[in-house]
């Protein structure tokens, strides 16, 4: 546990300090201890810092409290609770983190405003500077908000017991689902609330989102599943019809490397038109997040369970996990569709060169040229599907799925 002490020296970071996490964190790597920081501080203190001060705070050895954080292959589990004001290390601290929780009129930035003022002449608020709306929505530092600092103690608390070991469900893993057919329309085109589905298949509905109002056309979190901390990564209809942009596959490929490093089964539901098309994705670097999710996706070696509701089209069937990027069990439901693109749109791009007159008539036909194969059941007559289930079936089918090839997996996933 480390605390930064906010009515003293305003939280500040002295040789003393570093000299006590270092020493904390040293305890938690050789005891694979989680590590949780509870940070509100102004970062390096005035005037220890200054000249050779500074020198003793990082000169010719190593400091941990830097390195050993930010080295998320070698340390343990590490929760981040930013609980004010906080600049400097403190606030490095919440983007290192594997989970980071903030208060809502907390901040965390690299320099405090009045430093901002004295160098560079902008005077800007915390709020503005790095208050909660800013990592929440536009960085996706901060994978939760709280109202209170109380209600951030309980979160912290709830990531915990989440990662408790493999236990009896109490949810019985046979359990029915037939409301899962008036939740999602059978109409493509209409959108609904992934968030409902995840409920309803997952133990109790227990589970904790992750990054809400940063990339919101995926889902991430993790849940239950037959009494095992399972990843979920999921589509959500609502934004975009469930298409995905360059801050989801940044905020997935994050993920994905979480949990891969924790050893926690990922549960996958698709059902997405494709990746977000056009400039203004362009501009946000969607090349580049495409690139680095399928670095994330290749390096993935945990057990993947995918689930398809009524579409996936496009490479984001691939990049978000199937049976060709590491799935090794992937089930659809019966009207679900697997294609490049919408038939629609690529009967536009086959008679773009039509002449008008016959536009209408061609555009009919290279619909149902197109349509023809992109059911799910002549993809499963090719073998190119695990199974067909039906919505009522689907918790009772995951989590069987899940309970045969986690098997053997450590249960000790804290660690």
């Amino acid at each position: 546990m480390i605390g930064d002490d906010i009515t003293t020296l305003g939280g500040t970071q002295s040789i003393v300090n570093e000299r006590k996490v270092d020493r904390i964190l040293e305890i938690a790597v050789q005891n694979n201890f989680p590590i949780i920081s509870l940070s509100e501080g102004g970062g390096v203190r005035l005037p220890d810092g200054i000249g050779v001060g500074f020198a003793r705070l990082c000169g010719l050895h190593k400091v941990g409290c830097l390195s050993t954080l930010a080295n998320w292959r070698r340390r343990p589990l590490f929760i981040c609770g930013v609980f004010g004001h906080t600049y400097g290390d403190p606030a490095i601290r919440s983007a290192m983190a594997d989970i980071t929780i903030m208060v809502k009129d907390a901040s965390a930035a690299v320099s405090a405003p009045i430093v901002i003022e004295a160098a560079i002449s902008e005077k800007i608020s915390e709020e503005k500077l790095g208050g909660s709306f800013l990592h929440e929505s536009i960085t996706g530092t901060v994978d939760i908000v709280t109202k209170t600092e109380d209600e951030a103690i309980d979160s912290i608390r709830r990531v915990i017991k989440m990662f408790r070991a493999t236990e009896a469900p109490t949810d019985p893993p046979d359990r029915l689902t037939p409301s899962l057919e008036s939740i999602v329309p059978s109409n493509n085109r209409k959108v609904y609330d992934m968030r409902k589905v995840i409920v309803t298949i997952l133990d109790h509905g227990e589970w904790i989102e992750f990054k809400p109002h940063y990339g919101t056309g995926l889902i991430t979190g993790i849940g239950r599943v037959a009494g095992k901390i399972t990843g979920i990564l999921a589509n959500q209809p609502l934004i975009a019809g469930g298409a995905v942009d360059a801050k989801g596959l940044w905020k997935s490929a994050a993920f994905l490397d979480f949990i891969n490093k924790r050893r926690i089964p990922l549960f996958v539901i698709q059902d997405t038109p494709g990746f977000l098309i056009g400039s203004e994705v362009e501009k946000d670097g969607m090349l580049n997040a495409i690139a680095n999710h399928a670095r994330a996706l290749d390096a993935i070696d945990i057990p993947m369970v995918t689930l398809i509701i009524r579409k996936a089209y496009g490479a984001a069937y691939y990049f978000l996990g199937m049976g060709a990027s590491g799935a090794q069990f992937v089930v659809a439901w019966p009207n679900a569709e697997i294609s490049f693109m919408a038939p629609e749109i690529g009967a536009v791009v086959l008679t773009k060169n039509v002449d008008n007159e016959k536009k209408e008539d061609a555009m009919k036909k290279a619909i149902t040229e197109l349509s023809r194969g992109t059911s799910i059941w002549d993809i499963a007559y090719e073998g190119l599907i695990d199974s067909i289930i039906l919505p009522e079936q689907t918790r009772k089918i995951i989590c069987h799925a899940f309970q045969f090839i986690t098997e053997g997996c450590n249960n000790d996933i804290i660690h």
